[in-house]
């Protein structure tokens, strides 16, 4: 990776993080295609970092609604307990798992399957 890489990936995020992350999205949806059409990051590395992307910028989203006290409710908690453990195993399952693009095309296709039907 360039310089001139890293700091246009680096300005991408920015711009795009600004504006969605005070409205509760991470933004890493509108990121995917900047880094896979203009940064040409392989397929397989897009799925981490989409998922560190999401790390990095809900905790801004969420600092906002605690202060309504809206993170407080027995949803919120059932919500967490049952996603924190998926995401930990799906990206691990994505990063040592899953050899290869075809693979995971496959491995999300069959994932995604019963949702289709």
């Amino acid at each position: 990776m360039t310089w001139s890489t890293g700091l246009l990936g680096f300005t991408a995020g920015l711009l795009i993080s600004v504006p969605t992350t005070p409205v509760g999205v991470s933004g890493a949806v509108f990121l995917l295609p900047v880094r896979v059409g203009i940064l040409a990051v392989p397929s397989p590395a897009v799925t981490p970092t989409n998922l560190l992307f999401n790390v990095v910028a809900g905790p801004g989203a969420l600092a906002r609604h605690r202060k309504t006290g809206a993170l407080r409710g027995p949803l919120v908690r059932l919500l967490i307990w049952g996603s924190a453990p998926g995401m930990v195993i799906g990206a691990a399952v994505c990063v040592f798992a899953v050899p290869g693009p075809r693979v995971f095309r496959l491995l999300v296709a069959v994932l995604l399957l019963p949702l289709g039907l």
